[in-house]
């Protein structure tokens, strides 16, 4: 019989949640938790990628989706993609965002950051909060982030500190944590000339938000 803690059971389960919720109502709940406890990052990366009417963009784990309904209030006449591992997470925002999903403005895919299923250059600005520390593989997911984006296309990466995550229970399980330098190293390793490092807090974490550009 397995004898895990009440603890250590019910961070494996939210770990495993937040890596890829299920459907149903899991899934809206933590739609709902994310859209309000990244308020401030969702916000501070939508600042910093100073978006235009005609952008295209791509966001990398739009979790509960509010960062797509806030960039499509200013991309009009460009596009909008979001790619997400969650099945739950992705039915959720095609629910949410039908409208602009049937009008051609934006597109939902379920998918992973290793292997985006775009071709080479589709998009002006790429952005994702928060989900780096769910990823098989950062290095392979800054890779392809580079290859989506057309030359002097922008890439903003916002993400909680290290320092604000290390301890709690969920992210013992397979979460990986990063400190500003890692990430930093690592989207110029994938050939981004960085431009900003940005730090930035909120009542429930420090955070940075780090920007480059291809």
């Amino acid at each position: 019989m397995d004898d895990e803690k009440p603890s250590a059971m019910l961070g494996k389960f939210l770990s495993n949640q937040l890596r890829s919720p299920s459907h149903g109502i899991n899934s809206w709940l933590l739609a709902r938790l994310w859209n309000r406890r990244n308020s401030a990052l969702n916000k501070f990366a939508f600042d910093h990628l100073d978006l235009a009417a005609n952008d295209r963009v791509l966001e990398v784990g739009f979790g509960g989706g509010y960062l797509l309904g806030r960039m499509a209030d200013v991309v009009t006449e460009g596009f909008l993609a979001g790619v997400d591992v969650s099945e739950g997470m992705a039915a959720s925002c095609k629910r949410r965002y039908r409208p602009l999903i049937d009008a051609g403005r934006l597109e939902v895919r379920c998918g992973h950051v290793e292997t985006l299923p775009y071709s080479s250059g589709c998009f002006d600005k790429c952005c994702t909060v928060n989900s780096i520390f769910y990823w098989a593989d950062a290095r392979r997911g800054m890779d392809e982030m580079y290859r989506v984006l057309v030359d002097g296309g922008k890439l903003v990466v916002c993400f909680t500190s290290k320092q604000s995550l290390e301890g709690k229970s969920f992210v013992r399980n397979g979460i990986s944590l990063y400190r500003g330098e890692e990430v930093f190293q690592m989207m110029q390793a994938a050939g981004f000339n960085v431009l900003e490092v940005n730090r930035a807090a909120d009542r429930h974490r420090d955070f940075l938000c780090i920007t480059g550009e291809k």
